[in-house]
This record gives C-alpha cells, structure tokens and sequence, in this order.
C-alpha cells in the first residue's frame, strides 16, 4: 500500500499540468514580399501598441519592419510629426543615409496596406515641414538644385518641353548659350522661334501691349467671322 503523509493523501505527488504555451510566430518567419523596403515605424506620439499592432500588420502582409532604427531602413513612417521633429529626432541617431531616406506621414503607410503592396509616394503622403522663419529648407534646397535651375531655364523656351529639357540636361547644357551654340542638336521649327525670340517672349507684356495685340486678333478673326466677340482673359480679363 502507498503510505500516507500526516495530511491523509497519498505519498504520489500529482502530476503537474503542464503550461500550453501559445504560438508565436517570429516576424523573421514573414515571408518578404517587397525587397529593397525597409520600414520603420516611429513611436513617438503613436504610443507602443498602436506601433506593435501596426508592425505585425505590416509583416503579415509581406513588408520588412525594422525593430530597430538603422541605416538599413529606407522609409520612416510617423504620426502626428511634422517634418522638423523628425529631422531633428534623426539627427540625435546619427544615421549615415538620412538625405536618401523617405520621410512619410502614416497615410503612404494606410494606403499601402489597402493596396497590399507599397503605393506610390504621393506629395500628401510627405512629411510637412514648419515654417519657422517664413522659409522651407526643403524649397531652399531644390531652388539650389543645379538641375532643377536647368529645366526651369529650358522649359521657358516656347516649345520645350521637360522631354528636351531633361535631354539637354543630361547632355551637360546648362545654359541656353550653350544650347544655341551646340552644333549637334536639332530643333523644331517652334524651338527655333522661342531661341531666337526668348527674350521678347519671356519678357512682360503690360496691359496697353496685350490690347494692341488684341485689336490686331479681332480685325482678322472679323475678316472670317465678322460676328465674332474676341475677349482677352487671363490675368488681363481680371
């Protein structure tokens, strides 16, 4: 017979129940749909179980979220936060590749995974930036761009288009002397007008010259259509 403790059971201990224990599925066993797309969603001002709710969401359907903030990621994702605090907050990390990352509102985020995959990055889908001193050091920036100054100058030409304009870019033009001089380049009866008239073109038209244009239109419009009204607009009818 088993013998008995003092409280009258047996000697047999009984068997422990051994904890279920849930599964877990590692974000490392997401297969990764989106190679090249690093996430990395910022907590600040979004609260820890949104974030964790918002990263497994992101996973399941096939996106690479960073734990961690890295030089791995190539989009930052936040809400609530202007483009000013999170510049400033990457800052304190020190990243080496902050000028080539995407800095995103939540919406790209929302709509990427309505689409199930990434959308396009969209002007809304940017962080905006506060203007503190009336400035934007990202128009700044752009307005310096050496590239963006050269399709600017081009595309005042009458009859160049961004097209051309990107082309005599990549060709190394810069100016529109260097454009004139260039023996290679062919152009369209349209360009050639707008190169040798650019400057009268570009030029402002007060309202008493918009007018005498304007009688010179209508005396030959009534010469075909003698019931005709001809009316300037643009800035001239306001």
């Amino acid at each position: 017979m088993a013998s008995t403790d003092r409280l009258g059971g047996t000697g047999i201990l009984p068997k422990m129940k051994r904890k279920k224990v849930a599964d877990s599925c590692s974000h490392d066993e997401y297969k990764i749909k989106f190679q090249g797309l690093n996430i990395f969603i910022v907590e600040r001002k979004m609260g820890s179980t949104r974030r964790t709710f918002l990263m497994d969401l992101a996973r399941k359907k096939g996106f690479r979220v960073n734990d961690k903030l890295s030089d791995a990621v190539t989009h930052i994702v936040a809400e609530n936060n202007s483009w000013n605090e999170i510049w400033d907050w990457l800052q304190i990390h020190k990243l080496s590749n902050t000028n080539t990352l995407e800095m995103l509102d939540i919406s790209w985020f929302t709509d990427s995974m309505g689409a199930g995959k990434p959308v396009d990055i969209q002007e809304r889908h940017r962080l905006q930036e506060i203007l503190e001193d009336g400035k934007s050091s990202t128009v700044e920036s752009l307005l310096c761009d050496e590239r963006y100054k050269a399709t600017k100058l081009f595309t005042s030409i009458f009859g160049v288009g961004l097209k051309t304009a990107d082309r005599w870019y990549r060709l190394g033009f810069r100016t529109l002397e260097e454009v004139q001089a260039a023996k290679d380049l062919k152009f369209t009866k349209m360009q050639k007008a707008g190169l040798m008239y650019c400057e009268d073109i570009s030029s402002f038209v007060n309202k008493a010259e918009a007018h005498a244009v304007g009688q010179i239109i209508e005396k030959f419009v009534h010469k075909c259509v003698p019931n005709a009204t001809v009316t300037l607009t643009g800035g001239f009818r306001r």
